[in-house]
């Protein structure tokens, strides 16, 4: 497989970067790769896609085989529930090639421009899992944090597949995100964890 943040130079003309990348996931397709993940990032200029599931949804579309991964979704940057609402529309709209890899975002700069204190997003990270995984299970959950309210909040429909989405927490820094895939039974993402 391949993990894609991706990277371009500023200098480069992000409609033909996006379009290239769109290419290179038909590319890896034809030459039977597994997988791929896609990040999302905001702030650092190199890293340009703001919304992993839009490109994964775009590249899913040109391609049959490959299974694509969010790599990450950063959630202490969106709401639990409509996380959890767009990964179950891309798991169909994928059929089932969908993994749905989360964290608390890499760059302190995103959650600065968010008005997110950096110190806290592995806190909100922990807060996010357990709505979302019980959402994406089916669940009706009703729970009220400091940073989100769900009430009797269920989604549309189940999963593409029987078993479900595959499930990963990303590990950069901190051992958090081994913790958590431990506590919520998930794949680890191992960014640089050395």
């Amino acid at each position: 497989g391949v993990f894609m943040p991706p990277m371009h130079p500023t200098t480069e003309d992000p409609t033909l970067a996006i379009h290239r990348d769109l290419e290179l996931m038909e590319l890896l397709d034809d030459l039977g790769y597994d997988e791929a993940w896609i990040g999302e990032h905001h702030s650092g200029g190199w890293e340009i896609h703001g919304s992993p599931e839009l490109f994964i949804a775009a590249a899913a579309q040109r391609t049959k085989h490959i299974r694509f991964g969010t790599g990450v979704v950063s959630t202490p940057y969106h709401h639990p529930y409509m996380v959890a609402e767009r990964i179950r529309n891309l798991d169909h709209l994928t059929r089932g090639r969908l993994m749905f890899g989360m964290g608390p975002g890499s760059l302190p700069s995103d959650a600065h421009m968010m008005g997110i204190e950096p110190s806290r997003v592995r806190d909100l990270l922990e807060d996010s899992i357990d709505p979302i995984v019980r959402l994406l299970n089916g669940e009706t959950v009703t729970q009220k944090t400091d940073w989100f309210t769900l009430q009797d909040a269920r989604l549309h429909f189940l999963s593409y597949k029987e078993e479900g989405i595959e499930l990963a927490v990303a590990s950069q820094v901190s051992p958090t995100g081994s913790q958590l895939a431990g506590k919520f039974g998930m794949g680890l993402l191992s960014l640089g964890a050395t």
